[in-house]
């Protein structure tokens, strides 16, 4: 370990009290060399040919050289007061042009104020692959195409820095925005808008200085922090420092309460995806806020040490402060789990999960380092040992970790909670990045069924696992799940062994394998079921295709705090149909009887359902894995529903796949389901506020019915094809479009007309058959109307439904453009052909009767026969009966052919409605059906 200075304390003195220049020149000579030292010990940690960044860094932002790295024009805003390259510097220069020569040059102005390294790059836990965030400080009066430029330049710096190896990231800072609260760099270790003055306090403590202006800060002694900027005004203002030498970011003073809430959420939203690399931080926020209003920060304990003189390199490393200081305040028996839980996180930072570093002499450095903090507070003697043993942990082990973090994070999170309602009195719902990181952690510390669990500490696993069991287990109430065990566990010796982890169903198991990290293309997986029977073969298909799907998913998902702006739904979704179950119904043999009816929903004369089960995985936009199962067709559909309800829109074909892995049908199975839900994206996918589609569809005996209520998708299931026909016919509140399966009604002419239906138009269709007419009407809103015609002509039936199509849209939606079309349907390989039949001859119409029923009420009604009247007042009970006697009376030579109403003018309530915007010609339709039938029984007709 490096030897602790021993200097002489400095004391500057206050306002109106002796303050020595010579003092001040001592103290910013400390930390330069402070930080020379640190420069050092990053060197050190790099490799050779990367060195020369950090030696050629200053140069490159002094001068504008063409083939020195970053060279953007000679315009590009260039040039550090006071710096002078050494020999050494131009050395690594002359490599990139060697006739490059230095000369000094007197600037106007120099516009690069100051370069500083930040974060834990000035650290021990620093190592060749960490980044380096570098704050390149500018005058603030740099107009916004020299910014630009600047930034080119820093970018192309990045850049060969990259072919280093070296990943730097350059926040170009304005220092008078950031001391008003603007323009915050944002980094993978900041949050943005939602801090300052803790990024501020972070930037003091583990800063590492490489040229320019000196921060004013390191000259505000220690007493004088709580009035900094009093104390700077008057150091400028009695000439004891010169506005060129130092460049103020401001103070620590009065931090708001929101800044602690803020940052010790973003540092709880950090140790999701790391926590050993976030909990110090995390905790130290945690002390903070403890300590609020009063905070005792650590950058001022440094500023006391340098001040002082006594201090080591060691003493002042960042992560070493953080854990002195947290030592402290988990000093209570109470806390010591989270203690052990800190330790291990420091050894973890600064050690790594294994020993990688090559070279002998910085893994040394780096364990002389633990074990002077080890000594220096009396950690347990077995502590070491234990926690290096971490690069052999298996997944037991880091489960158990999980356990023990996710209680912290939780802790942390109920803690600062507490700290708002306290101390912020206005409603912090309005800050954006808070909102985010709320939704982040309430995705990931939520549980719930089915949602797979992603262990923090999954990174920390450094041993591959070569077997696993997956063993089907008796729960609580006799209930079944599965059980996760290292090695090969059978049922038979379950209690001599731990499960890693219990789940409902199989499918959920290997998907918490997959993503934690524990599936490899040469692990073996052991299974114990009694109700599934996969075989090795099986088994492995089914794992492989599940690791396709979640690893290709979710390394496009790239998330971030912005992803969190969107609702969290479903992105995609896999479904694994009979997992380890055969179709029932096959022969003696084991093969399924083939049939004509070869629909794997409806399939034979029996009508039998092959999916028996179905289990489905699924992500979210917000990287959220989970899983669900089901039983039989009614939980497929239900699992199609669920997943197009609460899926993006719009669903592309590719976001949700089907898989069948059985011996038997797998493929038509597969297609079948597949080829149903990607009907139910086309039909229902995009949503017309002025259409209500169905879908109809054939499932074992029954049929089902997929229709949109209130934005959600919905299905029914009804008994029989009288049933599915009165269904048909039921009026809509809107149009509503139907689809046919191709399985379904096969034998029907209704598929094919209902292709042709439209929206605000009434179409008759006919067909001639051996025993007589069919006749089928598609209202306006898209109800079915049929009904067969044992004796008719067809010219007159049209005839007369044109007249009582003209007669009903004169009366009731003669506001509406409902137009008619007739259709004639003929059997051939094209189906339907359009027929439009001539208009009806006028002359023939006044040889028939005009047939009108009228009414007040539903006890109450007349019918007009022509002009004779038949009114229940004056007929009671007989009135249909002597309009039937009239009728036949008046055709010629009793001819008896069925009768038909010609006109309706009923009050709504005898149609069955109570409003007139719910009238459609259906309606109108089955009433007169219904007269007409009693009509044609009386007359025999």
């Amino acid at each position: 370990m490096v030897e602790k200075k021993h200097l002489t304390p400095i004391r500057l003195g206050s306002p109106g009290e002796d303050i020595s220049k010579k003092d001040l020149l001592a103290i910013l000579q400390r930390f330069k060399n402070l930080h020379l030292l640190q420069q050092k010990r990053i060197q050190s940690f790099l490799q050779p040919r990367q060195r020369v960044f950090l030696e050629l860094l200053p140069l490159l932002f002094h001068q504008n050289v063409p083939l020195l790295p970053g060279f953007i024009s000679s315009e590009t805003p260039a040039g550090i007061l006071d710096y002078s390259p050494t020999r050494q510097v131009l050395l690594h220069a002359a490599q990139f042009s060697r006739s490059y020569q230095y000369k000094t040059r007197a600037l106007a102005n120099y516009p690069i104020l100051g370069l500083f390294l930040m974060g834990s790059v000035g650290s021990i836990a620093f190592t060749k692959t960490s980044d380096m965030d570098i704050w390149l400080c500018h005058d603030p009066a740099l107009p916004p195409s020299a910014l630009e430029e600047l930034q080119q330049k820093a970018t192309a710096i990045e850049e060969w820095a990259m072919s280093l190896d070296l990943e730097v990231h350059f926040f170009l800072i304005d220092h008078e925005k950031f001391k008003s609260g603007q323009d915050i760099p944002i980094s993978d270790e900041s949050s943005g808008k939602t801090q300052h003055y803790l990024l501020l306090e972070e930037f003091y403590r583990t800063a590492v200085y490489i040229a320019g202006r000196s921060p004013a800060w390191w000259l505000v002694p220690p007493q004088e922090e709580h009035r900094h900027s009093g104390y700077i005004k008057h150091l400028l203002d009695n000439k004891f420092i010169s506005e060129l030498e130092v460049i103020d970011f401001g103070s620590l003073e009065n931090a708001p309460p929101e800044e602690f809430i803020t940052v010790t959420l973003w540092h709880i939203y950090k140790a999701i995806g790391s926590p050993h690399k976030s909990l110090l931080k995390l905790m130290l926020m945690e002390c903070y806020a403890s300590e609020y209003p009063n905070t005792q920060w650590l950058c001022s304990e440094m500023k006391k040490a340098v001040h002082g003189g006594e201090f080591s390199l060691e003493d002042l490393d960042p992560y070493l402060l953080i854990y002195q200081k947290l030592e402290n305040y988990l000093s209570s028996p109470a806390n010591r789990a989270r203690l052990e839980l800190i330790r291990h996180s420091l050894y973890i930072k600064i050690m790594g999960f294994a020993n990688t570093e090559q070279d002998p002499q910085k893994q040394l450095y780096r364990t002389e380092f633990i074990k002077h903090i080890a000594h220096r507070w009396q950690w347990p003697e077995t502590l070491l040992p234990e926690i290096s043993r971490q690069q052999s942990w298996n997944i037991l082990k880091a489960t158990r970790e999980h356990d023990i973090i996710l209680r912290h994070l939780a802790g942390c999170y109920r803690m600062i909670l507490n700290f708002a309602g306290q101390h912020v009195q206005r409603n912090l719902k309005d800050n954006e990045d808070l909102k985010l990181i709320g939704r982040k952690l309430h995705s990931f510390l939520d549980k719930k069924p089915g949602k797979i669990e992603f262990i923090t500490t999954r990174s920390a696993l450094q041993t591959k696992e070569q077997q696993l069991s997956l063993v089907e287990t008796s729960f609580a109430d006799n209930q079944s799940g599965w059980s996760l065990y290292l090695g090969h566990v059978t049922a038979d010796n379950l209690a001599e062994q731990s499960p890693i982890k219990n789940t409902w169903s199989l499918i959920e198991l290997l998907a918490w394998i997959i993503v934690n990290g524990l599936y490899h293309k040469k692990l073996k997986l052991n299974l114990d079921s009694k109700t599934l029977a996969l075989s090795t073969n099986e088994l492995q298909t089914t794992t492989e295709q599940l690791h396709d799907f979640i690893s290709s998913r979710l390394d496009k998902l790239h998330l971030d705090l912005p992803s969190y702006k969107q609702p969290n739904q479903c992105q995609s979704s896999l479904l694994f149909i009979n997992t380890g179950t055969e179709p029932e119904g096959g022969s003696n043999d084991g093969r399924l009887v083939m049939s004509e009816r070869s629909d794997p929903f409806s399939y034979g004369k029996s009508r039998q359902s092959f999916v028996q089960s179905v289990n489905r995985i699924s992500i979210s936009n917000w990287g959220e894995v989970t899983a669900s199962r089901a039983l039989g067709l009614d939980g497929l559909f239900d699992t199609f529903t669920d997943t197009f309800n609460n899926h993006r829109l719009p669903i592309a074909d590719s976001d949700v796949k089907v898989i069948c892995n059985t011996s038997a049908r797998a493929n038509s199975i597969s297609q079948r389901a597949q080829s149903v839900f990607q009907t139910l994206i086309s039909w229902f996918g995009r949503q017309n506020p002025n259409e209500s589609p169905r879908y109809i569809l054939a499932g074992a005996k029954d049929y089902y019915i997929f229709q949109r209520k209130n934005k959600v998708l919905h299905y029914r299931s009804i008994g029989t094809r009288q049933e599915l026909l009165n269904e048909l016919s039921q009026a809509q509140g809107i149009f509503s479009p139907t689809h046919i399966d191709p399985f379904c009604l096969k034998e029907s002419e209704i598929p094919e007309l209902l292709k042709l239906n439209k929206a605000n138009k009434i179409q008759v269709f006919h067909t001639a058959t051996k025993t007589g007419i069919q006749l089928y009407l598609l209202d306006e809103k898209g109800a079915l109307f049929r009904q067969h015609y044992p004796s008719a002509k067809i010219d007159g039936l049209l005839r007369r439904y044109q007249q009582f199509l003209d007669n009903i849209l004169n009366r009731y939606f003669f506001d509406d453009s409902i137009l008619i079309e007739h259709y004639e349907i003929r059997h051939t390989p094209s189906a339907i052909i359009k027929y439009i039949p001539s208009v009806p001859n006028r002359i023939n119409l006044t040889r028939e009767l005009d047939i009108r029923v009228s009414g007040e009420h539903s006890a109450s009604y007349t019918l007009y026969c022509n002009e004779k009247e038949f009114s229940t007042l004056t007929y009671g009970k007989r009135a249909l009966a002597a309009a039937a006697e009239y009728i036949l009376e008046f055709r010629q030579s009793n001819q008896r052919y069925p009768i038909h109403i010609s006109d309706i003018d009923v009050p709504l309530a005898n149609l069955g409605i109570e409003n007139a915007s719910e009238l459609q010609t259906i309606h109108l339709l089955k009433y007169k059906q219904k007269i007409e039938n009693r009509l044609n029984s009386i007359s025999g007709t």
